[in-house]
């Protein structure tokens, strides 16, 4: 049996993030998106992050920006758009052995027919 995957979607790694991490198949929703960018992080995938960061927005990375612990990610709301899309999310972190969690509202757009992350939001517009 296969690990379930590091997004809490409930599917097994191989048959989530897993096929777009390696590049076999590219998430059709922002939401997908947004759950394997997690996924990322937790594996420590620094070219699939920057793959899907939007160039305009998508800062120098380095391997110092995934040392933070991740434990769980929680999909609050999405709505997803035809060429832009939202994503609230909680992405639950370890901190000097206590469970925090990051919260941000997250607007996704399309790229070249992909969709990529390009900015945390104040509020849900």
């Amino acid at each position: 049996m296969s690990e379930p995957c590091y997004c809490c979607s409930g599917k097994p790694f191989p048959q989530c993030c897993e096929i777009y991490l390696t590049g076999k198949a590219y998430p059709n929703t922002a939401e997908s998106l947004m759950r394997s960018r997690y996924s990322a992080y937790v594996t420590g995938n620094l070219p699939y992050l920057r793959k899907s960061w939007h160039p305009d927005t998508c800062p120098e990375l380095s391997a110092e920006d995934l040392q933070t612990r991740w434990s769980r990610l929680e999909i609050v709301k999405s709505k997803q758009g035809l060429k832009k899309s939202i994503v609230e999310f909680r992405a639950w972190f370890i901190d000097e052995g206590e469970e925090r969690p990051l919260h941000e509202i997250s607007l996704f757009k399309l790229n070249r027919k992909r969709w990529v992350y390009v900015e945390p939001l104040s509020d849900w517009p």
